[in-house]
């Protein structure tokens, strides 16, 4: 029978960034906000794609993540205690903007994604019709839900999206 290692014995569920020399590691987020992230992102990309998007049930979430006072930011929310480090080193607020952003995508998109945005100059890049719909697959997927069949054709392959906290 096999058995399985202990998850932190290998899993490295933060973000690393370089910046000027120093690489900031960004924690992985509390499950509130990994969840709103997937879901902002999926209402961003349904809107894109021109599809309606339950903006009710997306303002219903953002209360419930973020109805602290003091980090009602959710970039602070995203970066953790590397919000703080950030401006205590000086960066301009467009450096903060895309490590932020880069963080978001991370969280709600995975490595890979978050990787072609890193590498570009602020624009996020279009989602592949692949990417969308695994966003739509697992905002719409019950708790409950272990499905995991993917349909494929023979003229397309699918691009496996890595989930947070995976190196390449």
């Amino acid at each position: 029978m096999a058995t399985f290692k202990d998850l932190d014995e290998f899993f490295d569920d933060s973000l690393r960034l370089p910046v000027g020399g120093r690489t900031y590691v960004i924690p992985a987020p509390d499950a509130e906000v990994g969840l709103l992230c997937q879901r902002l992102m999926n209402a961003g990309i349904a809107a894109e794609a021109g599809e309606a998007v339950d903006g009710e049930e997306l303002t219903k979430l953002a209360a419930v993540v973020l109805d602290d006072d003091q980090e009602q930011d959710l970039y602070k929310r995203i970066l953790g205690p590397v919000y703080d480090e950030l401006f205590t080193d000086g960066l301009t607020w467009p450096k903060i903007q895309h490590i932020g952003t880069t963080a978001l995508i991370w969280v709600a998109a995975g490595t890979d994604a978050a990787v072609k945005f890193w590498s570009t100059s602020g624009e996020a890049p279009a989602p592949n019709r692949a990417t969308r719909r695994a966003a739509a697959a697992r905002s719409t997927r019950s708790r409950g839900s272990v499905t995991t069949t993917t349909r494929t054709t023979a003229s397309r392959s699918k691009a496996v999206t890595k989930s947070p906290g995976t190196t390449s």
